[in-house]
């Protein structure tokens, strides 16, 4: 019969491993590249550092760590992308989402085609304004424009309302994705997503091991 104090190790054991299993190691390093076919250009007023022009696009990025890859939105409108992320850059990955920001991805991300540079970059002035106060024309980043005035630039930015109007409004969601925000002192932060996936058996199986194990101590306890 397994004594008390060797039974209560066995089942935190357990339950570590179950609850363990769902935490991910979280620092790669990354190469990014912005795909210059999706590129457009704007205007906007900053409170921290007052009117700049900006440019929209995809990134195309090479996970170095993993050998995968993904495309992604800038995260960090005021910090730019360093030349050097073209060869690699470390950059530490985190799951704390806004919830304003979980709500733009589920509901309008699904509707962005990336070889459209005009819907390109209606999602991410949105994914920006979602960050700041969800207004084009108020709040740290305002009065936005197109850099030419062009009939695309004032399509993104119409586009980029409709977005922002759905977050505010409660828009329905077209989809369901798990979002990673990468982080790096030295580089932009860029913020990828990929549909949320159903836990593998292998992951469920532990996780239902480790709430086992709590629950055999609880009733030791008891």
């Amino acid at each position: 019969m397994m004594h008390a104090p060797i039974f209560k190790k066995a089942a935190l054991a357990l339950a570590a491993a179950g609850l363990m299993a769902s935490v991910p190691a979280h620092a790669d390093t990354l190469a990014t590249e912005l795909d210059i076919n999706s590129l457009m250009g704007f205007t906007v007023d900053t409170a921290s550092a007052g009117p700049l022009a900006v440019d929209t696009g995809i990134l195309n990025v090479s996970n170095l760590s993993t050998g995968g890859s993904f495309l992604a939105f800038c995260y960090e409108l005021l910090q730019g992308i360093n030349s050097n992320a073209l060869n690699g850059l470390p950059f530490d990955a985190s799951s704390v989402i806004p919830a304003a920001v979980q709500t733009l991805f589920n509901q309008s991300y699904a509707e962005v085609h990336f070889d459209n540079a005009v819907e390109v970059a209606g999602f991410q002035i949105a994914l920006w304004e979602t960050l700041d106060d969800n207004n084009l024309n108020t709040g740290n980043l305002s009065n936005w424009a197109g850099a030419t005035n062009s009939a695309d630039e004032g399509d993104a930015l119409f586009n980029a309302e409709i977005f922002l109007d759905r977050v505010a409004n409660g828009g329905a969601n077209t989809g369901n994705y798990q979002l990673t925000i990468w982080q790096s002192p030295d580089s932009q932060d860029i913020i990828q997503a990929s549909t949320a996936a159903i836990p593998e058996p292998t992951s469920l199986m532990l996780g239902a091991l480790g709430l086992a194990g709590l629950s055999l101590v609880r009733r030791r306890k008891a």
